[in-house]
Formats: structure tokens, C-alpha cells, sequence
């Protein structure tokens, strides 16, 4: 085993945990928050395009660093069971982010069945990063 698959192993957690985090504060904190502050349909599109701008900017790059760690991962270490699955996890959550915001433009707001599923992928995602990092 190289001496780098421990450091990807945590980075991968850690990439994770930070992703995951993003998307439950725009969801938890940022999206309700915005329907108080914006009663007006129109103004609270217009601002939530804005800060989606600035969120694609961080998250873009951060998700592409996870899927390069993973892929770093499974070369350095084999494709085990749970990484195959975090990569999964990571397709699933990228259309399901395409989606929200393909969705997002032709409406005011996504269905929610679409933010229900990525955060249930979210939260698999952050079982199967620890067991693929043990």
C-alpha cells in the first residue's frame, strides 16, 4: 500500500463531509430563508439563480476534487464494494443536481422530490466515503 491512500482516504471524508454540508445548509438554512425574505415569486427566483451562481463556483470544483480522490482511491487501492458505490453516488447526485437545476429554471422552485433523493444519496454517500476510507 502506497503512503498516499491514507492521505486520499481522509480527503475523501473529508471532501465528503464538506459536500454534504454545503448542500444541507442551502437547503436546511439558505432555501427557507429565502421564502421568508422574498414573499415575491419572481424576486426569490431571481436571487436564488444568483446564489446558485456563486454555489456552482465552490461546489463545481469541490465535487470534481471528490471524483478525482475516488478515482485516486480505486486505482491506488482497487475498486472495492463501497467505493464502486460512492461512485455511484457521485453519478446519481450529479444528474440529480443537473435536474434540480434544469427543473429549477423551467420553475420557481424544483420538486421536492428532487432534494428529498439527493439528500438521501447524501447520506449513503457519507456511509459508504467512511467504509471505503477504513
Amino acid at each position: 500500500m502506497t503512503p498516499l491512500v491514507p492521505l486520499l482516504a481522509a480527503l475523501n471524508v473529508l471532501l465528503v463531509g464538506v459536500w454534504v454540508g454545503m448542500y444541507l445548509f442551502t437547503t436546511s438554512v439558505v432555501s427557507p430563508a429565502f421564502t421568508e425574505l422574498f414573499p415575491d415569486a419572481a424576486t426569490r427566483t431571481a436571487n436564488r439563480r444568483l446564489v446558485g451562481r456563486y454555489y456552482a463556483r465552490v461546489n463545481g470544483p469541490l465535487t470534481l476534487l471528490l471524483l478525482a480522490t475516488v478515482l485516486a482511491l480505486g486505482v491506488t487501492r482497487g475498486f472495492g464494494g463501497a467505493l464502486l458505490a460512492e461512485f455511484a453516488l457521485l453519478l446519481l447526485i450529479g444528474g440529480l443536481v443537473a435536474l434540480h437545476v434544469r427543473r429549477g429554471q423551467a420553475q420557481a422552485r424544483p420538486p421536492a422530490w428532487i432534494t428529498n433523493l439527493t439528500l438521501a444519496a447524501s447520506a449513503l454517500l457519507c456511509a459508504f466515503a467512511v467504509v471505503a476510507s477504513a
